[in-house]
């Protein structure tokens, strides 16, 4: 890694850092570069603007969540990986919360400024359809899935209904007086539970 590459990711770094701390909205490219002890002009060398650098934020806490994925591949059964796989969205949201909540606010920001620039988000995004679709295609060979209707459509339908709930509890509060006892976790836990059963032979 050349001295470059390794500001590059420093500031990457310490922006995830203030963006988890406190919010994409809030924190300011001068924060940024001097909690990096560089200065603003150099930040600018890296990233032309702060919606590069707010992306680049974004794809490296993708891969950092496709590692915890790409571990499961060792798991023996289908279902099993399957399993493990809509598991990892609840065990992010016990580890780590703030990740949903910078998730929701990334997708926000690139809907209010009009990001077009996302192909290389985009395409990270097929590595998670990637392992659910070798895991489904396993469980049915060994016969611990059943055969649903239209895979894909299962894939986007559940996996967007479980990162929409984690993305709301992580961001909503406790709204409503119901917000204050219920269990978050148990709540991603139970959507994925029914997941599970109904994907089950």
């Amino acid at each position: 890694m050349t001295i470059k590459d390794a500001k590059r990711n420093f500031l990457i770094d310490e922006a995830i850092r203030l963006f988890l701390e406190r919010s994409i909205s809030e924190v300011t490219i001068k924060e940024i570069a001097k909690g990096s002890g560089i200065g603003e002009a150099t930040v600018y060398r890296y990233f032309s603007n702060r919606t590069k650098l707010i992306v680049a934020c974004a794809l490296k806490l993708q891969e950092q969540v496709s590692e915890k994925f790409l571990l499961l591949n060792s798991i023996a059964s289908g279902y099993e990986r399957l399993s493990a796989f809509y598991t990892v969205f609840s065990g992010i949201f016990k580890s780590d919360p703030k990740l949903y909540r910078f998730l929701s606010e990334f997708d926000a920001y690139c809907i209010n400024e009009s990001v077009s620039d996302l192909a290389e988000y985009a395409d990270n995004m097929d590595k998670f359809k990637s392992f659910f679709f070798h895991a489904y295609r396993d469980g049915l060979h060994d016969r611990s899935v059943r055969l649903v209707d239209n895979t894909e459509l299962f894939y986007y339908s559940t996996t967007h209904a479980v990162l929409s709930l984690c993305k709301k509890l992580a961001t909503g509060g406790d709204l409503l007086p119901q917000d204050h006892f219920l269990d978050k976790k148990a709540e991603i836990d139970t959507l994925i539970g029914v997941i599970l059963a109904f994907l089950k032979n």
